[in-house]
């Protein structure tokens, strides 16, 4: 059996604890969607670029870059499928919200929707690459050295639709606002994915009630800098364009 087939052996807790196990995987299950919904928007961007734009040798980089991404996480996804956890449901209603989404808004709505989402996911990376981080050694497990590889691709390529709200003309205010409604989407959706594992792991004795709440604690303890570095990275894009 190969290592990228959906049934092969995932390591429990392969990050450590349940919690920081339950931030990534929650993660994976919005990715596939989000990057589907990201390569079309980027695509039909760069088309409105001047035909010499240097950004239209980017944004097809970036193209490549999230469909080989959305790839792995369809299989990271399916692994976490047959482990019995819920994740068909979510992805077929995020899939259904995006979709709603490319049909309801203007083109540079959608632009502004995926570079919100685009630095949202740097900055998660940045920290989760960082010291202590949030990540094992990639040595550690499969799912360590997607993610590692996952984030390091991220973080070169966070720049691109950045580069494009600017090249298009999307005004500061359609910026944050939707900067704002993604970041609530998202939040609400990690949350909602990570009570559903629990919830799983927690039916089938996996682990305890008292043992996951413990794992909160030391999470929130041994992490406090991880957060006080994501809310600075969410901060940041509140700046006018030009500092930012």
């Amino acid at each position: 059996m190969t290592a990228d087939s959906p049934r092969a052996p995932v390591t429990a807790f392969w990050n450590g604890t349940p919690v920081k196990t339950y931030l990534f995987d929650a993660f994976s299950i919005l990715l596939p969607a989000a990057e589907a919904f990201m390569i079309e928007v980027v695509d039909d961007a760069q088309q409105r670029l001047h035909k010499h734009s240097p950004l239209r040798a980017k944004s097809a980089s970036f193209m490549a870059d999230e469909l080989s991404h959305q790839r792995a996480h369809r299989l990271y996804n399916q692994r976490l499928q047959a482990q019995g956890y819920r994740v068909d449901g979510f992805e077929r209603r995020i899939a259904a919200d995006l979709a709603s989404l490319k049909r309801a808004l203007s083109p540079q709505a959608q632009l502004a929707v995926i570079a919100a989402g685009e630095h949202l996911t740097a900055v998660v990376a940045g920290v989760a690459l960082g010291r202590p981080g949030l990540l094992p050694h990639p040595d550690r497990s499969h799912q360590a050295r997607l993610w590692h590889w996952h984030c390091q691709e991220e973080i070169a390529h966070r720049h691109v639709t950045t580069e494009l709200l600017q090249a298009l003309g999307v005004p500061y205010w359609q910026r944050m606002a939707w900067y704002l409604a993604v970041s609530g989407v998202i939040l609400f959706d990690m949350l909602r994915h990570m009570h559903s594992f629990a919830r799983t792991d927690l039916s089938r004795g996996r682990t305890g009630t008292m043992d996951l709440l413990r794992d909160m604690c030391r999470f929130a303890w041994n992490h406090s800098g991880d957060t006080l570095r994501l809310g600075a990275g969410w901060m940041r894009y509140l700046l006018p364009m030009a500092w930012h």
